[in-house]
């Protein structure tokens, strides 16, 4: 219960953040989108509609005018707006208005191209007027809008409004997820020392009041720690003879030393060659399968072994991988294989803390390897 209690306080956490963010009155706000109408025909004449459109189209050629062009376009839209099209031809509206559009832009390119520079002018203010009239039709209102933002911008004072409104939204979104904060950092604190007690309230209180910074880069970190341990244990079941090798407590507490140490992956695979470790598999095939170690859920025989801020894992009982020296652990129970976890690493801020929470963790744990100075011998 200690180790699941901090991942259920978390996960309501995140729930009162999205609630203070707006995104649950957003969703609520938004108006539901009218289902296309199923008519009598099957949409046999939406179709022809759209059909005759383009062979218009095709048909001018070159003499598709900006103003034809433009009136189509808007036709079509106002059409669709009343949702007038039959649900079966709505997935046929943007091919037929890109195959109008690609010739009446190919008539672009030949007047740019043949027509002088009066003429082309010419040509462009008939398109601007075209497109305007396109856009009343189709969102009434467009234009003196557009002029009275101009004139918005163009008022003294305007930037700087904006400026102060979004300190001020920045302001009442610091306030208004404080105490949230504060929780969150008691959680991390408790997780790390196991205690409630907080030694330094002085630390604690400045962290506390610079929470945004402390909060994005400790998710920073732990993202940047997440993805190094993954690749570092790609690397390290590159090695393996058997694809689905398990990583032993040994071997995993390693790789995450050598990433907690700003270990690069390319000094980790350096570091496997010179012990000997020759890769024996594709790297695409290891992704998947690690990625598959991932996300399995655990056995009815598991049990909860590694838990910190950073990272949940499960114990599974198998034998040890090839090249682990057996005598290295036969020391704790001959009885009993070697072993082994799937590490679920908190990659993208606790996305699987619902898995967590529907799934408890098995009432007995085992003593696993929390520090280990060197790495496993293996036999050669």
């Amino acid at each position: 219960m200690k180790k699941i209690a901090p991942v259920i306080v978390k996960f309501i956490l995140a729930g009162f953040f999205i609630y203070n963010i707006g995104l649950f009155s957003a969703i609520k706000n938004m108006e539901p989108q009218k289902e296309p109408p199923e008519k009598t025909d099957g949409g046999k004449g939406d179709r022809q509609y759209l059909n005759e459109k383009v062979r218009r189209a095709q048909n001018l050629g070159e003499d598709y005018t900006p103003e034809l062009y433009f009136a189509d376009l808007a036709e079509i839209k106002t059409k669709e707006k009343k949702n007038d099209f039959d649900r079966t031809a709505v997935i046929f509206i943007n091919n037929s208005i890109n195959e109008m559009f690609a010739i009446f832009n190919e008539n672009i390119g030949n007047h740019r191209e043949n027509d002088s520079e009066e003429d082309y002018e010419k040509f462009m203010a008939d398109l601007t007027i075209a497109q305007k009239k396109c856009l009343e039709i189709t969102d009434p209102g467009h234009q003196k809008r557009e002029e009275e933002f101009q004139a918005e911008i163009n008022r003294p004072g305007y930037w700087s409004g904006i400026i102060l409104g979004i300190l001020a939204w920045l302001g009442k979104f610091y306030l208004k997820n404080f105490l949230l904060a504060f929780v969150l950092l008691w959680v991390w604190w408790y997780q790390k020392k196991e205690k409630l007690n907080i030694s330094n309230p002085l630390s604690f209180l400045i962290c506390l009041i610079l929470y945004p910074i402390i909060i994005i880069r400790t998710w920073n970190r732990s993202l940047r720690l997440g993805m190094k341990t993954w690749a570092m244990e790609v690397e390290f079941k590159r090695r393996q003879t058997d694809i689905f090798s398990m990583i032993s407590d040994n071997e995993m507490v390693d790789i995450k030393r050598f990433a907690a140490n700003n270990w690069k992956v390319s000094q980790y695979r350096d570091y496997l060659g010179n012990r000997g470790l020759a890769r024996q598999q594709s790297l695409l095939p290891i992704v998947a399968i690690t990625f598959l170690f991932l996300i399995i859920p655990k056995t009815s025989n598991s049990g909860a072994v590694y838990s910190s801020a950073d990272v949940i894992a499960y114990h599974l009982e198998v034998h040890a991988p090839p090249g682990i020296n057996e005598e290295h652990l036969n020391h704790h129970d001959d009885s009993v294989a070697s072993p082994a976890i799937v590490s679920f690493d908190q990659l993208i801020f606790h996305l699987f803390l619902i898995w967590q929470i529907i799934i408890p963790l098995a009432p007995k744990e085992r003593e696993g390897f929390e520090t280990n100075p060197d790495p496993v011998p293996l036999t050669y």
